[in-house]
């Protein structure tokens, strides 16, 4: 408040009253200091929002491709199934027996009757020996050891 000497009036800001306008002064400076980071703020969360909504545009677009190449993969599974199939019976048809019989009988061959049929008797005596030999070495020796008692127990 002014202060009054000799009927005039002193119009020098009393020490309280420059208190609050530097109090004024100084909630201005930080209302703009939290308006430019504020404004930063905003600035940096509309990039991540829009980096987000890339990020997810890409994924659908991969999607889609995949989805793509599924669908073409499917399509050839099945035209080679089909192939497959097709395949497998001609195969079939052309291994039947008439088919094998119309073929050797253009070939010039002829089914086997009885009077061609020979059988031949084995003496069940005639057992075949091994030839041994002087210069056999320690190995070999085991392994005919092992073999004659392997035979020994009918194994």
């Amino acid at each position: 408040m002014a202060k009054l000497h000799n009927l005039a009036y002193d119009y020098a800001p009393a020490p309280e009253e420059e208190a609050v306008v530097d109090r004024e002064i100084k909630q201005k400076k930080n209302t703009d200091t939290a308006n430019k980071f504020f404004s930063l703020r905003f600035v940096v969360l509309c990039a991540l929002v829009c980096g987000l909504l890339c990020v997810m545009i890409y994924g659908k677009v991969q999607i889609s491709d995949l989805s793509a190449e599924q669908t073409r993969l499917q399509t050839e599974l099945t035209e080679l199934r089909n192939g497959n199939t097709s395949l497998e019976s001609e195969l079939a048809q052309k291994t039947s027996m008439t088919k094998i019989e119309e073929y050797a009988k253009s070939e010039g061959l002829v089914k086997l009757d009885r009077s061609q049929i020979e059988y031949v008797e084995v003496d069940s005596d005639a057992v075949a020996s091994v030839v041994e030999t002087k210069d056999r070495s320690i190995f070999v020796r085991i392994k005919n050891w092992f073999v004659s008692k392997l035979e020994y127990f009918g194994l």
